[in-house]
């Protein structure tokens, strides 16, 4: 089995970073909807019934590496159904610096429920972190006080209500006390942390697929959104800081400019994991996509048994999920110590893309735990193959 040289993809954007320490002035940020400046409080929504916001700013960012963001808010004059309702989001989207979601429970972000009066629309290609502060039985709502990661795709396919990647139950934090909270959402791919507060742990954390959100750099507006409903509250953004973290050069989120439909995803994996291997033939030699849970499941010709070589390799995969972070994610350049016992190849980096040659075919794979635990593991490397 041999580790494969790669030639390594062209470099995403500079980083940039956003600095507000209060919010009075447009000319950084989209407001869009009911969202305005409250002196130099960035309001997304007001204590009003049927209300929805977002704010953008207005230049994409560089985000498929990683980043840092943190922000204060407070939730005021509370009234209505639920005593306040329905709470704000972090919202990273490739739909322009003019999109707004539903009212009501959709949050700002989503569709709106088909029984509501208001018949809104969703933002497509999107990812949420949404702080919930009022509890909708008919959506299977956890509880009124509960921090959720949901997404949308395309607008043909987009339902009510979103999918939910990952939710906490019920927060320590009440979110609508009253009082100033401080939230820190940290993206190391392909793990997204959320922390309120002094928290030394994340209140939520989970794997992320971002190839949907952003664009063949690796970029994205980011910003808020937020709704009411019956119930209402002061949504309010009172600071934000956001940084781009390039923290790890073997890993590389996957752009939305790929090569296979979306609906070709397994169902039941926040990462987008390809039900079977795709193998397309070049000028060059073959364009492979090769799923993080097959194992040995992608394979080329090779009867003379030449040298291969890999270019353009990207993506990002978990063989191991419960240890999230670098230490069960990665990329297909693995640096590191060898994986040791149980994995496919034990003197090899885990998670790195691995080669073999037998019998006429030279197969690739995955550097995972061997057997049915393979069969776990999350999405998948894209790479072009080059014969010598």
């Amino acid at each position: 089995m041999a580790l494969v040289a790669f030639l390594s993809p062209a470099m995403a954007a500079d980083p940039s970073a956003i600095h507000f320490a209060g919010f009075s002035s447009r000319q950084a940020l989209s407001l869009v909807g009911d969202a305005h400046f409250a002196g130099k409080t960035l309001r997304l929504t007001a204590a009003k019934r049927d209300r929805s916001g977002a704010a953008w700013f207005r230049a994409k960012q560089p985000i498929g590496t990683g980043f840092d963001t943190t922000f204060q808010f407070r939730l005021t004059h509370q009234g209505g159904l639920g005593h306040g309702a329905d709470g704000f989001a972090f919202v990273i989207q490739n739909s322009g610096p003019g999109a707004l979601g539903g009212r009501g429970s959709a949050g700002g972000f989503a569709v709106s429920d088909p029984a509501y009066q208001h018949r809104d629309k969703a933002i497509p290609w999107s990812i949420a972190v949404f702080f919930d502060t009022f509890q909708n039985d008919d959506e299977d709502d956890p509880s009124a006080n509960y921090v959720s990661f949901c997404t949308y795709g395309k607008s043909s396919e987009m339902r009510w209500p979103a999918r939910r990647l990952a939710f906490t139950p019920n927060l320590a934090v009440e979110l609508k006390d009253r009082e100033v909270h401080t939230a820190r959402i940290l993206f190391r791919p392909p793990v997204l942390s959320v922390f309120l507060d002094d928290a030394a742990a994340p209140v939520l954390e989970s794997t992320v697929d971002l190839s949907i959100v952003v664009d063949q750099w690796g970029g994205a507006w980011v910003g808020f959104t937020a709704s009411t409903g019956g119930g209402y509250e002061n949504h309010d953004i009172l600071n934000w800081s956001f940084n781009v973290t390039d923290v790890s050069t073997s890993m590389s989120v996957v752009s939305s400019d790929i090569t296979f439909p979306m609906s070709a995803c397994l169902p039941d994996r926040n990462l987008c994991t390809p039900e079977e291997a795709l193998v397309e033939q070049t000028a060059e030699g073959y364009h492979i996509v090769l799923p993080a849970n097959l194992e040995w499941g992608g394979s080329i010709p090779n009867p003379s048994a030449r040298a291969v070589e890999v270019a353009n390799a990207k993506g990002i995969v978990c063989w191991d999920v419960k240890a999230r972070g670098s230490e069960g994610c990665g990329g297909p350049s693995r640096d590191g110590a060898p994986a040791g016992s149980g994995f496919l190849a034990e003197e090899q980096p885990a998670g790195a893309l691995i080669t073999k040659t037998r019998e006429g075919r030279t197969w690739f794979s995955v550097n995972g735990r061997g057997g049915a635990a393979f069969r776990s593991n999350e999405g998948f490397y894209e790479f072009d193959v080059l014969m010598h």
